[in-house]
């Protein structure tokens, strides 16, 4: 659905974007310039929304003045396309329908911008720019994907059959036909685009695993060839390929690449066999998706995306990311020549570029820290079982180490914690994490250490050792003993503890002549009798059977 009413528009302000991507761009014969791109979400999914922006000068960019949403629907891979008329058709693609649609501003130079009725173009995906064919007709480029769409697939949409079509309009876009559909091996998402070539052969280039496969049609569309390999390579990304009012072919691609790096614009004079100018427009790594448009000075208009910022798994990682939307601005002869020269040139302008959103209320990824305390308390209370299970996950998520447990009462925590693990009542475990949260998060401590020199303190005293002993010696608090404890060795220290007694029980069985009764207090035993015990049940023998045993074996 699109939607230009500014009230609903604020709801999806920039600042409520946590990624952005797959931009395109058009710009008016008076010099206006529009961009569109996709975000919503954490990733690629369903709630997906297109958003439209615009500019007056073409370096900095208005907030957005349209969107495409809709509840229980993906709205994404927009493109931008200003036809022989002079309109400016917003497309997009919507799953799970899995279908394209588009709107048309008939003035994109006026004052106000006003889209009429959207409208049904084809099945399935589109996100690069239609072609007019030297007879007049417009030839849109619409994908059926091989692996499917999206984060939904109906049957239907498993069973139609795939490929790179062609659907051709011989009406200024009042009715569509659909075409043959070009087939490459090793084809991705296809993101496929058509070019006319000087014989009247249609060439259709397709996004491949492995760089750029193309087809050739002799029919207008109709019967494809099979597909092979272009030779442009590439990292498996989009790319833009167009031909030029000076009959030159442009090609934006990866170049030299190591990945999505060294975003490069080149041409041709030979239809598209040779490329041998080239101008390297990003070497930076994480550079993608270009698209262009051809302004009225018959300058190149480009954009492309940075560091996206999706398939994050938290807000830290978000934020390392780059997060924009560049543009270009060169001329053929700047390509040519290999560096930019035109004085109205330019490279890498930042047009959008996120900031911190509004994490506190969105919290997109159910991040523990920024939940507000009772909120939290209610979220562990309800969804872990186990009370001790309960409280180590708030000990990891507010990074309690050793280096600032001791900015915790001890006592007033393992009190707290006493009273969680009799009841599990949800006041507590709140009391419990206003109490952690505040806590300055410091540096990592290495915790394996410190369990090692716990674990060597309990077997240098093993005779007396006792949970009481080591908080001493270690100035910690029960609860976050046992917790680290637990979490390095995967047992309780009662554990450690029971197997360290039986293991020099054994030694000094097998080794000394020592009493029973010697070896069961040495072993941190009070009463031999019990030592008896719970060495039978754990060896499976008494202590005198495997005296006995390891004797005779000598």
């Amino acid at each position: 659905m699109l939607i230009t009413d500014k009230n609903i528009l604020n709801d999806y302000h920039l600042s409520k974007c946590i990624w952005a991507g797959i931009p395109s761009i058009e710009v008016t014969k008076k010099g206006r310039t529009f961009l569109t791109f996709y975000s919503g979400g954490t990733k690629e999914e369903i709630g997906n929304f297109v958003i439209l922006i615009m500019s007056d000068n073409g370096k900095s960019f208005s907030s957005p003045i349209a969107i495409c949403a809709e509840n229980g629907y993906r709205c994404y891979d927009p493109c931008l396309w200003i036809d022989p008329l002079n309109r400016l058709w917003l497309i997009w693609s919507r799953s799970p329908d899995n279908a394209v649609f588009g709107a048309i501003c008939e003035n994109p130079d006026g004052n106000e911008i006003e889209f009429g009725e959207e409208f049904f173009i084809g099945n399935n995906v589109m996100l690069n720019k239609p072609i007019v064919l030297s007879t007049g007709e417009w030839l849109f480029p619409i994908a059926v994907w091989k692996n499917n769409l999206g984060p939904a697939a109906s049957q239907s949409d498993i069973d139609e059959p795939k490929g790179a079509f062609a659907y051709i309009t011989c009406d200024h876009g009042k009715t569509f036909k659909k075409l043959g559909g070009a087939i490459v091996k090793n084809r991705s998402f296809d993101e496929h685009m058509f070019i006319e070539l000087s014989d009247g052969r249609l060439r259709c280039f397709v996004r491949t695993n492995n760089g750029i496969g193309m087809s050739d049609s002799y029919d207008g569309g109709v019967t494809w060839s099979e597909g092979v390999d272009s030779g442009y390579g590439g990292p498996c990304s989009r790319f833009h390929i167009r031909r030029l009012a000076s009959g030159r072919i442009l090609l934006i691609n990866h170049y030299d690449y190591t990945g999505r790096n060294n975003l490069t614009a080149m041409l041709s004079e030979d239809e598209g066999e040779t490329f041998p100018y080239r101008l390297l427009l990003d070497e930076r790594k994480n550079v993608s998706y270009p698209d262009a448009a051809i302004d009225g000075n018959g300058m190149i208009n480009i954009t492309y995306d940075r560091e996206r910022g999706a398939f994050c798994q938290s807000v830290e990682e978000v934020l390392s990311n780059a997060r924009e939307i560049l543009t270009a601005r060169i001329s053929e002869e700047d390509i040519i020549n290999g560096s930019v020269t035109n004085p109205n040139s330019y490279l890498k302008n930042v047009a959008l570029k996120l900031s911190d959103f509004e994490i506190q209320a969105a919290n997109p990824f159910y991040e523990e820290k920024f939940f507000e305390t009772d909120a939290y308390a209610n979220h562990l209370n309800s969804t872990i079982d186990k009370a001790e299970d309960v409280i180590s996950k708030v000990f990891d998520v507010y990074k309690i180490n050793c280096s600032n447990i001791h900015d915790i009462h001890a006592q007033e925590l393992d009190s707290l914690i006493a009273q969680y693990n009799n009841a599990k009542e949800l006041s507590v475990l709140s009391e419990i994490i206003a109490l952690i949260r505040n806590v300055d998060i410091k540096h990592l401590y290495d915790e394996k250490k410190t369990v090692d020199n716990i674990c060597a303190f309990i077997v240098e005293n093993l005779e007396d050792v006792t949970v009481d002993s080591i908080v001493n010696e270690f100035h910690f608090s029960k609860s976050y003993l046992r917790h680290i404890f637990r979490k390095e060795t995967g047992i309780t220290i009662t554990s450690f503890k029971r197997a360290q007694q039986l293991k020099k029980a054994k030694i000094l069985l097998r080794a000394t002549p020592c009493k029973i009764t010697e070896i069961a207090a040495s072993c941190g035993f009070d009463n031999p009798t019990y030592f008896s015990e719970i060495f039978s049940k754990e060896v499976g023998i008494s202590p005198r059977e495997y005296r006995k045993f390891s004797t005779e074996k000598k």
